[in-house]
């Protein structure tokens, strides 16, 4: 049955490249792919999927089903690019649209491979060797909203048994870090206008309020557990120097290992946007923009996957991809793997030396980092509270490629990024199939996750009311 799936995989490989490279040409921003979601909904339609498209009162979100009954086996699929990363096919910096979005992240690559796993699935089912229903996710905008959380609320996972997902990455390996819970969110202050010169007494600065702010949000620093983070941007500072500013605004994000830490941060630094409209005389008005939760994995779907990746292997790269990625690296920062190198374990660190030297990796490596923290957000961490999820990376870039940059796009639109994703497939779909045909293994899942969130249920980081962003 596996190896049904496998060669079910390699027989879509020509339609996945496609689906893959057009997606990559269209480079569309988040609540914006609309080419995009109509060519993964149109390919999932042909294959005979059940499709409910504007889920969630979101236009390019969706989600496709095949089969009937239980388990519902979910696999989620991006597809959203970043800005201003438009790169040609090469080991150059070069645009293909200048100052044009571009795939930095892969997820081309990330919603195809999940698309060429519920094909595969999908034949199984038609041949009667398994049985339940195999479910594609389509889930725009992750790189900036939770979007997967509005899909949460409207009760669109509420019926899923395992959830499965993986990344674009420079490695073959089973992920087992969690990420940073966050919230995004922008403080408008309103004063009153006045001649700076002439006229400042009658002036109540907005600007000043921002920047007060943010001094207080500086000083707040020392106070934090180390590994939380603000970052903060100033949208609107006013117009002219001669005119006081009666509107201006910043835009935060608080990040924090866990989703109660960043609850707390927050309830904080409004009480710091409180005082410094008190001092200034403003009013002062919070926009809430997007929230998240920190992931959790389930041990019994991380170990259905290791047993997966182990069963396909590794991308198989060329020559041709050896010799293209050994000039990209050229490209990349000597110091981009020190991060890296310090989630590694004393006894490990030979071995990693010898895989980091390479410019790509070739074999499957152990997992690195349980327990820790990657210093990053992801909406898959909402889904990871609400049912058992697993998540794993294979090699689809140049190793030490930073994240969400020009070399990224550039693997990600060639043969390089090809062979991850389809390796990726076959990771997904083997995966699926295995919890198909051993309910033991779903109930196993259920009940650990079960176990890990009896006193943490997963409760909405989104307020009420709160509409996804494409509306404001």
């Amino acid at each position: 049955m596996f190896k049904q799936a496998i060669k079910s995989v390699k027989a879509n490989q020509d339609l996945l490249i496609d689906v893959s490279d057009q997606i990559w040409e269209f480079a569309e921003l988040g609540f914006e792919e609309f080419k995009s979601s109509k060519l993964l909904i149109k390919t999932l339609n042909s294959a005979g999927f059940s499709i409910k498209s504007n889920v969630a009162d979101m236009p390019t979100a969706f989600y496709a089903d095949y089969g009937k009954g239980k388990p519902v086996i979910g696999i989620l699929g991006e597809f959203d690019a970043l800005p201003g990363l438009s790169q040609k096919a090469q080991p150059s910096r070069k645009a293909l649209i200048e100052g044009a979005p571009g795939h930095g992240c892969g997820h081309n690559l990330l919603g195809v491979a999940s698309l060429g796993a519920v094909l595969s699935v999908k034949e199984l089912i038609d041949l009667g060797d398994v049985n339940g229903t195999i479910r594609f996710y389509g889930c725009p905008a992750e790189e900036v909203f939770n979007t997967k959380g509005y899909m949460i609320r409207e009760g669109l996972f509420d019926d899923v048994d395992i959830a499965l997902t993986w990344h674009p990455g420079n490695f073959n390996m089973l992920n087992l870090m969690s990420s940073l819970a966050m919230n995004s969110v922008k403080f408008k202050f309103h004063g009153r206008t006045a001649h700076a010169a002439g006229d400042p007494q009658n002036g109540r600065s907005a600007l000043d309020a921002v920047e007060l702010m943010n001094v207080g949000a500086n000083f707040m620093r020392e106070h934090m557990i180390s590994d939380a983070r603000l970052h903060y941007v100033i949208t609107n500072g006013g117009d002219v120097p001669n005119v006081v500013p009666a509107e201006a605004e910043v835009h935060y994000f608080v990040r924090a290992p866990q989703r109660h830490q960043v609850e707390e941060l927050y309830d904080r630094l409004v009480n710091v946007a409180k005082g410094a409209s008190l001092m200034t005389d403003t009013t002062m008005e919070i926009s809430f923009i997007s929230g998240m939760y920190n992931t959790m994995y389930t041990n019994i779907v991380s170990d259905v996957i290791s047993n997966a990746m182990q069963k396909v292997g590794a991308p198989k790269f060329n020559k041709d991809d050896i010799a293209f990625a050994n000039e990209l690296k050229k490209s990349i920062p000597k110091d981009s793997l020190e991060g890296f190198y310090r989630l590694i374990p004393p006894d490990m660190i030979e071995m990693a030396k010898a895989i980091l030297s390479q410019p790509l990796n070739k074999i499957r490596i152990p997992p690195i980092g349980k327990g820790k923290v990657m210093p990053g957000s992801t909406d898959v961490a909402d889904v990871s509270w609400k049912i058992p999820l697993g998540e794993f990376e294979t090699a689809c870039e140049v190793i030490g490629s930073p994240g969400h940059s020009w070399q990224n796009v550039v693997t990600s639109g060639m043969s390089i990024g090809h062979k991850g994703m389809l390796t990726a497939a076959k990771i997904l779909a083997i995966s699926a199939l295995d919890f198909m045909i051993n309910p033991d293994l779903v109930e196993k899942a259920k009940k650990e996750h079960g176990n890990s969130h009896k006193d943490k249920p997963y409760k909405s980081p989104l307020p009420e009311g709160l509409k996804p962003p494409h509306h404001r």
